[in-house]
């Protein structure tokens, strides 16, 4: 992803996102459809945690090779975007209408899919609850379809998970909502850098996603072996970004506003009629994916989105990276079913 390609729009409420923006050259149009005009719909990329937008860069070289516009946001609290410290600035009916103020800021009003991975995906869930006439589909990554959640608990979900899975699965939700959470993560970064990107995805069934197995992993001081794909290029960058002092406490407002309520306030304003996404949906789904499990986001999927094409992975959380080559297959071959 050229530096070159980035540009900064500051929003509608004032606020700095930095995006990489691509479009497609005439040569480039040519060699893909042999027409001058593309077709082709504009992909909108939504990074989750702790990424930015350069965690596409596979998807990034793939489409674009193939002539479509691309747009990726560092998402706010990310990259070169804005850090503001309040979470009410995270709630997702605001940050959707950030992201609209890009695409309307680049001219594309229509002819859109909105790509989400981790929690990345919720974002484009809110998209299509709140904007889904502005989009031809959407794609969910890892982390399924969320419908809207008005009365989120996250007690009543850590039990209700257990219960279903044998262990909580957003106990790190908890953790990072807490008040030195981005202290104490920043104090440990190596411990939190090889859980979140591990050799051994199942780590995360005891490291992770319990109620309380986070803060004990970094105060201990816990370093396991980290994933390969998550070495040299990929590791130094994201060091460039999350090894920076006071990295942290932005990103997390996001889990503060999820645990505090403040998301699920903002989910009220959803109309239940559009609870359920009636444009073409893609799920990929690892099955090696220890919190969001694939059994789960298949049957979430299924029960609200009833235009829905399914693809499993054998693979874990970040097999955008590590899988890149069958998951940009698999959605290229959605997205062209849709032009």
């Amino acid at each position: 992803m050229d530096v070159g390609s980035y540009k900064t729009l500051v929003t509608s409420r004032g606020l700095v996102y930095r995006y990489f923006c691509h479009r497609p050259s005439l040569d480039t149009l040519d060699r893909a459809l042999g027409q001058e005009e593309s077709p082709l719909p504009t992909l909108l990329f939504v990074h989750g945690f702790p990424t930015n937008s350069r965690v596409w860069q596979n998807q990034v070289a793939f489409f674009a090779g193939k002539g479509f516009p691309v747009l990726a946001p560092d998402l706010l609290a990310f990259g070169g975007s804005a850090k503001p410290l309040d979470p009410e600035v995270y709630v997702m009916s605001l940050v959707c209408q950030d992201l609209l103020d890009i695409l309307d800021y680049e001219g594309v009003k229509e002819n859109v899919v909105a790509v989400g991975h981790d929690m990345g995906s919720k974002v484009v869930s809110r998209l299509a609850n709140f904007h889904e006439d502005r989009f031809l589909g959407f794609a969910f990554l890892a982390v399924p379809y969320v419908p809207p959640r008005p009365n989120s608990n996250m007690e009543l979900t850590a039990q209700a998970t257990k219960k279903m899975c044998g262990y909580e699965l957003n106990g790190h939700f908890m953790f990072f909502s807490e008040e030195d959470a981005a202290e104490t993560v920043q104090r440990h970064l190596e411990s939190f850098y090889t859980l979140m990107f591990p050799e051994d995805p199942k780590i995360w069934v005891t490291d992770l996603a319990p109620v309380g197995a986070l803060r004990a992993r970094l105060e201990a001081n816990k370093i396991g072996p980290y994933a390969s794909y998550m070495r040299g290029e990929y590791e130094r960058e994201w060091l460039e970004e999350f090894g920076q002092e006071n990295a942290f406490p932005a990103p997390l407002c996001y889990f503060k506003g999820l645990v505090s309520g403040l998301h699920s306030e903002d989910d009220r304003v959803i109309p239940l009629e559009k609870y359920n996404i009636t444009k073409p949906v893609f799920l990929g789904s690892p099955t090696h994916d220890y919190i969001s499990r694939s059994q789960i986001s298949i049957v979430t999927v299924r029960h609200h989105c009833p235009n829905a094409t399914i693809r499993e992975f054998n693979d874990g959380r970040w097999f955008i990276i590590s899988s890149a080559r069958q998951i940009n297959h698999a959605l290229h071959s959605w997205v062209m079913d849709l032009v």
